[in-house]
């Protein structure tokens, strides 16, 4: 009998609403192992981590892979929405009792052999994850900046690059135009309005808060939409990055929209 390894066993299979609930049990056994490894408190994981609605609605929204060992669910990988040259990878977790056997690993090698087309990964972990850290570096992966979109700590937001000599580039603010989806920009706050109050469309009752910034680079300047935590961190003169955005118009004026989807990060 030839001995087989454990990379060669391991298979990457678009996960199915009939997996939802076991990949949840397997998520919450795999994120509440965050505090050996710098987490403030236990159970406590990424939003909807251990819910199987969560997982549902993320096989609408991205592309949901479910890790498999051999015939054994053992994991998940989670990619959000993006363009054809740029994604990012949302979330990935294996169980606990496979962990240390290279099973993220070969997940993250497949991944990038199945979708050859994209130029650049990025994705965040938090800055207490010291497993995570040490992991995602060992990719290839390198911090390129700060995702402080959760209030309770920072993120470090990593990419890697597939095509050193032909590097994915980042849409010119001065090319934008209304309905253009899943771009990704970068440059300098040169303005910020204030802060206003608003009533929340989806959430009877909720209130909201809002406020204008332009952001500009050498094509052009472009408004951009803030909203509660991002108004706070966002100030004039600081350099932001913008992944998988849209944009839209009000009253003929264009406007940049981070979204539900989309991430606003501070490069280094």
């Amino acid at each position: 009998m030839n001995w087989v390894s454990v990379a060669e066993r391991v298979s990457l299979v678009p996960a199915s609403v009939d997996d939802s609930e076991l990949l949840a049990e397997i998520s919450k056994r795999a994120f509440d192992t965050d505090i050996d490894v710098g987490a403030p408190t236990t159970g406590e994981g990424p939003p909807g981590y251990d819910s199987p609605d969560f997982q549902a609605r993320a096989m609408n929204w991205g592309d949901y892979y479910k890790i498999l060992l051999d015939d054994e669910l053992v994991g998940g990988l989670i990619l959000g929405a993006g363009s054809e040259g740029h994604r990012i990878v949302e979330r990935i977790f294996v169980d606990p009792v496979h962990h240390r056997k290279g099973i993220a690993t070969r997940a993250f090698e497949l991944m990038f052999t199945e979708l050859g087309n994209v130029k650049l990964w990025t994705l965040g972990t938090p800055e207490w994850n010291v497993r995570t850290k040490a992991f995602y570096e060992k990719l290839g992966f390198k911090q390129v900046g700060w995702d402080d979109s959760d209030p309770n700590w920072r993120g470090r937001w990593y990419e890697r690059s597939m095509t050193p000599d032909d590097p994915y580039t980042m849409t010119p603010i001065g090319q934008l135009k209304d309905g253009m989806r899943n771009v990704d920009v970068e440059g300098t706050v040169l303005e910020k309005g204030y802060a206003r109050m608003v009533r929340s469309r989806r959430r009877y009752g909720e209130t909201l808060t809002v406020s204008n910034a332009a952001i500009g680079d050498d094509s052009g300047r472009v408004v951009l939409v803030l909203w509660n935590e991002q108004v706070k961190q966002v100030q004039v003169g600081a350099r932001v990055r913008i992944e998988n955005g849209y944009v839209s118009s009000y009253g003929g004026v264009t406007q940049l929209n981070s979204g539900l989807a989309g991430k606003l990060i501070f490069p280094l």
